[in-house]
């Protein structure tokens, strides 16, 4: 195995580890994302947040010279009844080889809005977008969809300080099992995280609030 190729397995491996955020710190930057969104041209609609069965924030960098590798993370939260759940940790991380030089940060935010979407998540612990596949969501000044089929999925996306555009490369994101027993306890489940049955962290309202358009 050649050198570059065994340095480009090893970026998704070394960018997981350096996300190490508590809990508390991926709120703040999650509610920056979602608050920056919504003083934007691209504001997100009151009725994609209310009609998603599960949202993932994340915020992204990606680093290269010759071979690329991006890391970040951020949370995922469940819709229960009309408001949200407490939020779980999540990682994404990826690889590439080519021609590249410099960095690029970027914001996602990914609506699931399908049951199936998040079960599907939430069975494996990992999620993928691909790029060929991934759904613009509407902002507030299109036309919503009229009694159309309705998509498993919506992304927003903020790269190079712009809103809007393509989700070049797709996203990956996994679950952090390591920051969530730190926060919830040793033996707590993504299950129950996500049920609202152990206490919600310090700031989680302030998060929900802004999701739910206070």
């Amino acid at each position: 195995m050649n050198s570059i190729l065994r340095i480009a397995l090893a970026l998704p491996l070394l960018a997981l580890a350096a996300c190490n955020a508590t809990i508390g710190e991926r709120m703040g930057e999650s509610l920056t994302v979602v608050r920056g969104f919504q003083i934007s041209e691209h504001v997100i609609p009151a009725t994609v947040f209310a009609n998603a069965k599960g949202i993932a924030i994340l915020r992204e960098t990606n680093a290269a010279l010759l071979v690329g590798g991006s890391g970040g993370e951020g949370i995922f939260m469940k819709k229960i009844g009309l408001t949200w759940s407490a939020p779980i940790a999540i990682n994404t991380a990826g690889a590439s080889i080519g021609l590249q030089v410099g960095g690029q940060k970027r914001d996602i935010v990914i609506f699931m809005n399908t049951e199936t979407e998040v079960a599907n998540f939430l069975d494996d612990g990992v999620y993928a977008l691909a790029e060929a596949s991934a759904v613009a969501g509407p902002a507030k000044t299109d036309p919503m969809n009229a009694g159309g089929p309705v998509p498993s999925s919506y992304y927003y996306i903020r790269s190079k300080g712009l809103f809007g555009g393509l989700l070049v490369g797709g996203v990956y994101f996994t679950v952090d099992n390591k920051i969530n027993r730190e926060t919830y306890g040793e033996n707590a489940t993504v299950g129950e995280i996500l049920s609202d049955k152990l206490p919600k962290p310090q700031g989680a309202t302030i998060l929900t609030q802004a999701l739910d358009g206070n």
